[in-house]
This record gives structure tokens, sequence and C-alpha cells, in this order.
């Protein structure tokens, strides 16, 4: 094919040069430049040559595909429905009408973004060559889809092209966190479940000009559980109790307190006595050092038969011990003792600080703060035989810890002025480190059934799979409209959405949200999937199972010989012979 283009640029050219040096100079011998190459190009019109062709091998241009990619000149090209189509090539609604029509085939050239899922199927045998479109925009995201009431809950992903910063929106357009991508366009984002019910959270992707080059909806199940009650006996008000309250507060926690303002008078709020039958209905009782030296004998005696009977106890050491409390700790499997003062902490995300700096602390197990701000340990030394460590500062030091007793845990907590968190604008760690600490320590519940197995992410018209669900399970539609799904012996069901937003999977065991995207949600995600998707597929055959198919119908060779296309010859002929036509006019 090579040499038959070059001696087709070669004759046009040497056509061209006859014709000016005509135009120009004109005489009888002039016309003699242009008799052989018109008869040349006569003869390639009448027989033109043949080529290669290959009848094994076609070329798939997918979504995604660019005019400046390459693709085989000896091979049919056939557009799948929404990518670019060259002018030689044929449309065809998806992968399998196409190789119905090609029956020979068995190798696949994949141009563009990647097969799309009702195609990988059809594709199953094939050898593979994926010529992949340039990345842009969002191509990776990793984020929850549901999240418990009052925790933090994080996204991470990845961005190509000009990405340079990453917005997180909620529904009212506020940004909760902002980030510049790194070298390799990564970012970790991360907000606050504030609310209970589903929350449609914004991504955006800004580049260097902070202009909007990508957007996706971050669709997000905040799940409020069961509501936990907790008793809190402190000593005195502090910033601490404060901010602790606020976050009690909007986490939907039944919070009974009692706080001492002065010696005969006590901040109350609800029912705050350690009565047996008040102690049998809460999950979890905080009392600080101050507070447990008021406790009468009775109270004390209440709370560990409660511990041994599930409940959780967290004690907080925010004042200097006496020889009573620290007997009556020790009893409850912690032995203190005085510590070398000045066991302070700073947040951040790791590192040593230098002689007489405060200690670091890491508050959030996954991630270091992003300022450097010191945070006040109380000093005292703890021995604990088979404590757990909840909390540890960067240096390794624990500042909180939980001891099993009978079916409950009695945990013993350092820190004293975790609020700072807060102030330095760190709400979500802050509920996330109390959500854990509470959640680690309350009474036990009863065990709930597994969900279903809900799809990651679903598009518009894309088939998704639910599995765990049962023979009477049906999908409600945005809309109301119920589907009932036909379920497999293995408990799975195919289920092909037509509406985007929030739709809901009824069971016998309960109702399970799940989120569908619309078709231009979310598309260079979508494109990236498929293109890795595309990518696992390639090779000499697709997957070892695929060698278990029927091999296709030999109808005819797998390549031959066959003539060129008469038109470039044809255009040839015919600007020689306009060029002949006017020197004869002109002479």
């Amino acid at each position: 094919m090579n040499w038959q283009l070059a001696t087709l640029i070669g004759l046009v050219a040497t056509a061209g040069a006859a014709a000016w040096r005509t135009l120009r100079r004109p005489g009888r011998a002039a016309n003699r430049w242009l008799q052989a190459p018109m008869a040349v190009l006569l003869y390639l019109l009448l027989y033109p040559p043949a080529m290669h062709w290959r009848g094994d091998a076609v070329t798939i241009m997918t979504p995604g595909a660019s005019p400046r990619q390459s693709i085989p000149w000896n091979q049919s090209v056939i557009a799948l429905p929404g990518a670019f189509a060259p002018a030689r090539a044929e449309a065809a609604p998806d992968l399998a009408t196409a190789l119905r029509r090609h029956a020979t085939v068995a190798h696949l050239t994949v141009v563009g973004a990647g097969l799309p899922p009702r195609d990988r199927t059809a594709a199953l045998g094939l050898a593979i060559e994926f010529r992949p479109a340039a990345e842009r925009g969002l191509v990776e995201l990793e984020a929850p889809g549901a999240a418990l009431l009052g925790r933090e809950w994080q996204l991470a992903g990845r961005a190509a092209g000009p990405a340079r910063r990453v917005e997180l929106r909620d529904p009212s357009g506020a940004v909760v966190d902002a980030v510049d991508v790194d070298m390799q366009g990564r970012f970790r984002l991360s907000a606050a479940a504030r609310g209970p019910g589903r929350v449609e959270f914004e991504l955006r992707l800004l580049d260097e000009k902070q202009t909007l080059i990508d957007r996706i909806t971050v669709p997000m199940l905040i799940q409020g559980g069961q509501t936990m009650s907790v008793i809190v006996r402190a000593g005195a008000i502090s910033p601490e109790l404060k901010y602790w309250r606020r976050w009690a507060a909007d986490a939907g926690i039944r919070l009974a307190l009692s706080a001492g303002l002065t010696e005969a008078v006590s901040l109350r709020e609800g029912d705050a006595r350690l009565t047996p039958a008040a102690l049998a209905q809460a999950d979890v009782v905080i009392v600080d050092a101050r507070a447990w030296g008021m406790l009468q004998p009775d109270e004390k005696t209440a709370l560990r038969a409660a511990v041994d009977q599930g409940l959780g106890l967290l004690l907080r050491i925010d004042a200097p011990l006496d020889a009573a409390t620290t007997a009556d700790w020790s009893a409850l499997g912690y032995r203190l003792s005085a510590a070398a003062p000045g066991a302070n902490a700073a947040a951040a995300g790791s590192g040593t600080a230098a002689a007489g700096e405060p200690r670091t602390v890491t508050i959030d197990r996954r991630m270091g703060l992003r300022e450097r701000t010191p945070f006040t340990a109380a000093d005292v030394a703890v021995t604990a035989a088979g404590a757990v460590t909840m909390l540890r500062a960067d240096a390794g030091e624990p500042l909180g810890w939980w001891l099993a007793q009978g079916q409950g845990r009695v945990g013993l907590w350092r820190l004293i002025d975790s609020y700072r968190l807060i102030l330095l604008g760190e709400p979500g760690r802050y509920a996330s480190l109390w959500a854990e600490t509470l959640g680690e320590l309350a009474r036990p519940r009863a065990a709930v059934a597994a969900p279903p197995r809900l799809p990651a992410a679903a598009w518009v018209n894309e088939r998704i799979v639910l599995c765990g669900v049962d023979v009477a399970a049906q999908v409600a539609a945005p809309d109301a409209a119920a589907t009932a799904l036909a379920v497999t012996g293995d408990g799975c069901a195919a289920y092909w959405p037509s509406q985007a937003g929030w739709h809901t999977l009824q069971t016998r065991g309960g109702t399970w949200p799940f989120y569908v995207r619309a078709t231009t949600d979310g598309a260079t995600l979508r494109a990236a999937l498929d293109r890795r998707a595309t990518a696992s597929m390639a090779g000499p055959r697709t997957n070892a199972a695929a060698e278990a198919l029927p091999p296709p119908p030999v109808t005819a060779p797998s390549a031959w010989r066959e003539p060129m296309s008469r038109w470039p010859w044809f255009f040839g002929w015919m600007l020689v012979s306009a060029a002949v036509w006017w020197y004869e006019r002109r002479a």
C-alpha cells in the first residue's frame, strides 16, 4: 500500500508541475509532459493494484476516539454509537451486531475510551489490541456510599489533564473542603455527616485559572443508626464539655448530664443519676476525675455491676487524682502514678518534637492534621495489663485505652482538650474521634443482618446487578414506579435503570437506597472505567474462560488481496485531463 500511495503522490505532483510549466510557457512540446501521467493514471483506473486486506480483524471506534489517533488501513472500521467515525467507517449499534456482520473476525483493534459494559461479553474469546485515548478530567474516585451520623467521611481520587484543584460542595453549594492535586493528580477530601438522610454532594475539578473542567455528583446516605444513650458526670463546666455537648446534639445522642458549677450548684440535663435502672438503659457513662470523687458508694457499686452486664465506662483524667480515686480506678484495671510534668502533645500528621517542645498526637488514625497546634495530656503514667490502645501519640505513647470487664468495657482518656480540633476548623475529625471512641466502648447491640450487595456506581440505561436479595425483591424508581426483579438461584438479579436519582431496593428484610447517575454525570469517570476494563482484556486472549467458547465459523480466508479503490486514481486522471484540456483551449 505504501508504494502505491507514493506512486499516486508522485504522479499527481508531476502532473501539477507539468501543467504549471505549460501555462507559463505555452508551446506544443509542453503537452508531452502530461501525456505519460495521464496514460498511467488511466491504466491504474482500469486495473487498480491489489492490496493486502485482513478479513480476520476489525477496528472498533469507541466513544472518546480522536481523529488524531492512528487506525489500521488494511481492515474494516466499525464505529459504535457516540464515537468518531472516519469516512470509511461502518456504523453498528453494538459490538455483537458488528461481529455478526463480520463472522470471520478473531482480532479487535479498539480505539478510544474502551468498550462499554454491554460490549465486553461479545469480545470474549477475541484477541484485543487497545489504543486508548488520552485521559482527561476525573479518572478515579473512591467514596463511601454511606456514613454514620456525626462522623467524618472521606473520598479520594485522581484527576488527569489540566485539573489543578478539587472542591467538594454540599447541597447548598458551600465549599466544605478543597485541595490542590499532587504531582500524580491524586487528592483526598473529607466532610462531616451532619444530618441523616440522602445527601448529594458535588465534586468539582478546576484548572489553573479556576475554570470548571469537570464535575460529578457524590451521593451519600447519612445513617443515624440506633440512638445511643450516654450519661455524663462532670466535676465542672469546661470548654471540652461545651463542645462535646454540641457534637452529641448533632450526632443525635440521648444525653443525661450533671456538671458542677459551684460547691452547692450543679447544671443538670436529664436524669443523670447512676441508679441500676438508669444504667441498664444507658450505653456509655463518662465520668471525669473530679466527678468520681463526688460519687456516692452506692453509685460506684452500681457502675461496676452495670459494666459487668455490658455497660461502657469512660474515665477522663482532667485533674490531679487523689488517693481514693487512684485506688478505685486501680480496681478497674488501671494502675496510675505521677509522670514527668509537661506531657503535652501537638496534633500533626507525624514527626517528633525537639527537646522541650510538645509531643505530637495523631488525632485521626488515617490522616494527620494540616496545622501543628499543641494539645494537652494529663501528666500520669498508666499501667494496664491487657488494655487495647484507642489513641496514641506520634512518638508512640498511648493516650487512650479500654479494658474488657465482664460483658462491658472500661476506657481511660488522658487527652484534656480535644475540642481544639474544632477551633482548628476540623469538626469532622473531632466527630470521628469521639464517634469511634464511644463506638468501641458502647454496650453491644444485637447483630444486624448483612445488607444486599449494591452497585458502587450506576448509570442510566446500563445494566446493574443486585445480589443478596430474596424472590420478593423490587426496585422503586425516583418517580415511585416499582419494578419486580427476576432473582436467580444465587440470590442475584439484574436491573436496568431508566431514571437518574435515588432508587430503593425493597426486600423482606428492609429497604436499601442506591443512587443512579445521569448519562452526562461523571462522563470522564465512566470513560476511565471502560478504559481500565478494556485494558485488562487486551492481549492474545481475553481470559481463560474464553478458551471454552467455540471458534467462530470460517467462511472466508483470514487475509486476501483485493483491488484498491478506484477513486484516488480517477481523481488523479481527472486532474491531469483537465490540465490537458485547459492547455488545448488556450492554444
